[in-house]
């Protein structure tokens, strides 16, 4: 239930609040500023209103206190007519809203509403963005190899440039980290970075979902909708498996990258789009070129600057490192008693070749985490069978 705190010296204000808003939140009340504050900072409430006078302190002083040091707290303002000019005065400050006295319950509901929504929905949108990072730890990558330094190398001279990248490797090893590395590197980070799961899109959609579509474009499209080239925009479009892509939408796909323009369906419209594109793909598309199912002229628009990440067989230092990097992720996020992996356990991971490479020793540990909760040191024995069968520990 969210907390409301109510902050108004005149008594029969607060209980009007507290009556009308009771039976949905959760509702505090305090008569002047030093009690407000003293409240703010014990209850943490969800959200606080706000009046424009109070006896011991004035409400502009009292919401420039509360923004300096609560400042993720929305705040209403109530304010009598006469004190319009302070109640957009407080808006300048940060208050998000204010409501006149007498005021209009319904309406001050509604925009207390509003106003939860829009934080709940920052809030997600913040947890998501501390997951994206904690999921691709861009500013740790996490590595140890001579290989993996030079494939961040490659990377971080691409930064300089909006040249295409087509990044390389088989599945599971960090494809994806690596293109957002170079987009939240780049000038664009400030800008989308919108992912296109080719493999997953059916072919009959594909072209709508990159380019988008007008209204009454084909059956059920009652309303025109954007494509990820368009939303992309000034950002930068990550095509994940790239060589799954019909010959049908290779050929579109190639003249946008030639002009920088496109058409959605049922448009003749040209629209434009600056989106640097990034690819990745497990196929050998030189060999996919020579089947004739990948065109050459898209390949070499694509793979300007090329990047091949080897799998992790190939770069044995950098288990470790991720092993425990992963050990201290899965603490945080999975309630478990596990300090740490014995010396045994991690020469089998050593030994072990990962044919699913990083995403299936993060899928390993993460298992080894929710089977193991009670334990506080993992051993040879706590280890799924796969990895036993197939590791021989020296």
């Amino acid at each position: 239930m969210n907390r409301i705190l109510i902050i108004d010296d005149e008594e029969g204000v607060r209980e009007s609040l507290k009556f009308a808003l009771k039976d949905k939140y959760k509702i505090i009340l305090s008569s002047n500023g030093k009690e407000g504050m003293f409240f703010i900072e014990k209850e943490n409430p969800d959200l606080i209103i706000l009046d424009i006078l109070l006896p011991d302190i004035d409400g502009i002083s009292l919401l420039k206190e509360i923004k300096k040091n609560y400042k993720d707290i929305p705040v209403i303002m109530l304010t009598a007519v006469s004190q319009i000019k302070t109640a957009v005065e407080a808006m300048k400050i940060g208050a998000v809203d204010y409501i006149t006295k007498p005021f209009d319950i319904e309406e001050l509901i509604l925009i207390i509403e509003k106003t939860l929504k829009t934080k709940n929905l920052f809030t997600q949108i913040e947890l998501l963005k501390e997951e994206i990072q904690t999921e691709y730890p861009l500013d740790t990558l996490v590595y140890k190899s001579e290989t993996m330094k030079k494939v961040i190398e490659i990377a971080e001279k691409s930064i300089l440039t909006d040249a295409p990248v087509l990044i390389t490797g088989p599945t599971g090893v960090g494809k994806e980290l690596i293109a957002r590395y170079i987009h939240e590197k780049s000038s664009r980070k400030n800008q989308p970075f919108v992912v296109v799961h080719c493999a997953a899109i059916p072919e009959t959609l594909f072209e709508s979902e990159i380019f988008g579509y007008e209204k009454g474009a084909f059956t059920n499209a009652y309303k025109s909708k954007k494509g990820k080239i368009e939303i992309a925009d000034d950002g930068t479009l990550f095509f994940d498996e790239i060589g799954e892509i019909s010959q049908n939408i290779q050929v579109k796909l190639l003249r946008f990258l030639e002009e920088k323009k496109f058409s959605p369906l049922g448009s003749n419209e040209l629209v434009e789009s600056n989106a640097r594109i990034i690819s990745a793909t497990s196929k050998d598309l030189k060999e996919e070129i020579e089947k004739g199912k990948f065109r050459d002229d898209l390949f070499y628009r694509l793979c300007v600057i090329p990047i091949r990440i080897p799998p992790l067989k190939e770069r044995k230092e950098d288990i470790i490192p991720l092993v425990n990097y992963y050990i201290n992720f899965y603490k945080k996020r999975i309630y478990s008693k596990i300090k740490d992996f014995s010396e045994e356990v991690k020469i089998a991971f050593l030994n072990y070749d990962w044919p699913g490479n990083v995403r299936e020793l993060k899928n390993i540990i993460e298992r080894i985490f929710v089977l193991n909760s009670e334990k506080v040191i993992i051993n040879i024995e706590d280890l799924p069978e796969e990895l036993k069968k197939k590791t021989k520990v020296f």
